[in-house]
């Protein structure tokens, strides 16, 4: 494909027209084809949850404390703290009944709700379970409650405005970096209290049951699919039905890392097979209403599963009373205890003074830090590049042409390049007046920024990037295209929730990312696909080919460098410089949809870009975890351990027009 190709008459340009597709729903309609073209439910769930929910540490010593003890009438609480990683402490209440053991135990892991496991609905459930001679350990997993992992920091104040969720996020996506997840931390918390239970001479080791009450089920879900000891449950889980493919119309709420696997779709591990492989033991699911799917999966499961029950639960509040109700008496039937009349006593709530159990360890942002220590590796091959991104190649398909215009000097041809099946980037192809015999590709994005186009928040529009046309009036023809999910590709749909200022944790971009994730995929790597078809359509053009990026762009254009050795040089502004910083610092403001799974156990940006050499990299205003530019001794001191004397250029000012292509 060469320039003479846009001369195009204007019935090749109706044409073109009618062939466009619709962007805003593209991404959303690739996924969901390839969900139903790759995603096979599996025949052994539990094996592949656990090869997937790891990897698991090994056991430690938990060190367990009783703080206090409170005693009341027919029970006492025992406020406990034990390890279930050195120096990363677990707290919770037990409840005991007034009754010869050993008994019933009954883990109960406070939900995915703000407020901490203190709330007077959960000391009612706990005292339900109680009174009706069940122990109960009721306790915060990360990120919620007592363990608000706040933040370490020298004078960093807890921001109110950080939700559980937006905490919940941060974690994962730090986590994700390493090859690790939050969901697997969350099962092994809950691994360890029943490692702790059993210490317990009250405590019945075979009649270990798990309670929950949360707005998505999935940590529990996945603690009890994977952890054999636990021989009975009852889960409040309101998205009940298959999450894959998503449906159009609630999609935009897959973006909480916690709640997601990488690979369990490829892994063919929906909802219903995470429940299915806690068969045969007794299972009842509470959820809000049978609609939205939730009957056809329970028709499901009750084929795959011999004692499974699912029941209508209106929720509005922590553990309605119908839930508790109906919790206790299930736990009741499967353990074998004469339960009186199920009518429910209120209790006096306990002062959060009495229950409080102080955390003394290690926050986790403290053992991600350690942990950063010791990655990324030296050095990286083009080859294990390759393995992380997986370029591809597909048919020829013909870009489509959509109109031709001049502006000024320079004419426009506007565009839709083939990326992959289902994928076609806008892009823009600027005719210098006097070209200079080089074609730059130029990819820039920011997620993290205010969209006023219905995207996640009201504000301002951002001005328009002149950057393409700028370089093309200074001789350069310029390829400026939008990748996937970015620009005119970007879905036209709210971001739920007003989520300001950490709306780049969980936003509609990683929602897309958690969609890939599950498919063994990343929405980054996805996105240097983009950039490489975009270098191959100007390769075609017979010019020398040049790489640009800015924002997130920058890292998109680092890579594709990388992997194409057609490209002569990449100048990148305003882009992350460093991946590992992100885990050096308890918060960040980058797009957490730039991280590819377990990237930082492969590579670091800097080694990328050393792998460039002898080629020109050029690093214009690199910027910190927060997008600030960061000082020229600080960014030097990142990237010249790694780069080949002489092929890399870094400044903190100027911008890419001015780079040196």
């Amino acid at each position: 494909m060469n320039r003479r190709h846009f001369l195009l008459a204007p019935a090749l340009l109706k044409l073109a027209r009618a062939q466009t597709v619709e962007l805003p729903d593209m991404l959303l309609n690739y996924f969901t084809q390839r969900f139903r073209n790759e995603v096979r439910p599996t025949s052994q769930p539990r094996e592949k949850l656990r090869q997937i929910s790891g990897p698991y540490p090994s056991r430690t010593p938990l060190k367990p404390q009783v703080l206090r003890t409170t005693n009341r009438t027919g029970y006492r609480i025992e406020n406990i703290l034990f390890e279930s990683r050195p120096d990363f402490f677990v707290n919770g209440n037990l409840y005991l009944p007034a009754m010869p053991g050993p008994v019933p135990a009954i883990l109960m892991p406070r939900g995915h709700f703000d407020p901490e496991r203190m709330s007077p609905d959960y000391q009612q459930i706990a005292f339900d379970l109680v009174r009706s001679g069940f122990a109960v350990f009721s306790y915060d997993p990360i990120g919620q409650g007592e363990r608000r992992q706040q933040w370490t920091e020298p004078g960093a104040a807890f921001d109110p405005l950080f939700s559980t969720s937006m905490e919940h996020a941060l974690i994962g996506n730090k986590l994700a970096l390493l090859g690790e997840s939050s969901a697997g931390w969350q099962a092994w918390d809950g691994m360890r209290a029943i490692d702790y239970l059993l210490t317990r001479p009250e405590v019945d080791a075979k009649k270990i049951g798990l309670a929950d009450h949360s707005d998505n089920g999935a940590e529990s879900s996945i603690l009890c699919a994977v952890e054999e000891r636990i021989a009975c449950a009852a889960l409040h889980a309101p998205r009940f039905s298959h999450r894959w493919p998503p449906d159009p119309t609630t999609w935009i709420v897959i973006d909480d890392t916690q709640e997601y696997l990488p690979g369990a779709a490829a892994n063919g591990l929906d909802t219903p097979e995470i429940f299915a492989a806690i068969a045969p033991r007794p299972l009842l699911v509470l959820v809000e209403n049978l609609d939205g799917g939730f009957a056809a999966t329970a028709e499901l499961l009750g084929k795959r599963h011999p004692r499974f029950e699912l029941a209508s639960a209106n929720a509005a509040e922590d553990w309605p009373k119908k839930l508790r109700l109906q919790t206790v008496a299930w736990f009741a039937r499967w353990f074998g205890k004469t339960v009186p009349a199920l009518a429910e006593t209120d209790v006096i709530p306990e002062l959060r003074s009495v229950l409080r159990t102080p955390n003394p360890g290690k926050s986790i942002y403290t053992l991600i830090r350690e942990r950063a220590a010791s990655v990324p590796p030296a050095t990286v091959s083009v080859a294990e590049l390759k393995q992380l991104i997986r370029p591809f190649s597909t048919p020829h398909q013909t870009p489509r042409i959509l109109s031709s215009e001049n502006v000024g000097s320079i004419r426009q041809d506007r565009l839709q390049l083939p990326s992959e099946p289902g994928i076609w980037l806008p892009a823009v192809l600027n005719h210098p007046a006097k070209p200079n015999g080089r074609i730059v590709v130029y990819a820039a994005g920011d997620v993290t920024a205010l969209d006023p186009t219905g995207g996640d928040d009201d504000g301002e529009p951002p001005p328009p990037d002149r950057t393409a046309p700028r370089l093309a009036a200074k001789g350069f023809t310029v390829l400026s295209v939008d990748v996937r999910g970015i620009g005119a590709a970007a879905p036209r749909i709210p971001r739920r929730g007003f989520r300001v200022p950490y709306h780049h944790l969980m936003n509609r971009d990683m929602a897309f990312d958690m969609m890939a994730w599950s498919l063994n995929d990343s929405l980054f790597a996805m996105r240097v696909r983009d950039v490489l078809r975009a270098l191959d359509f100007a390769a075609g053009t017979g010019d020398e080919v040049w790489l640009a990026g800015r924002d997130m762009g920058a890292q998109w254009a680092l890579f594709a460098a990388a992997l194409e050795p057609r490209v002569k040089g990449v100048v990148t502004q305003n882009g992350l410089a460093s991946w590992r910083m992100l885990l050096e610092h308890d918060r960040y403001q980058q797009a957490s949809s730039q991280f590819h799974w377990g990237i930082l156990t492969k590579c670091d940006l800097p080694q990328v870009a050393a792998t460039i050499a002898p080629r020109p990299v050029v690093i214009l205003s690199p910027a910190d975890h927060n997008r600030r530019t960061m000082q020229l001794t600080q960014a030097e001191g990142i990237y010249r351990q790694n780069a080949k004397q002489g092929s890399l250029k870094i400044s903190v000012s100027g911008d890419i027009v001015d780079g040196d292509f």
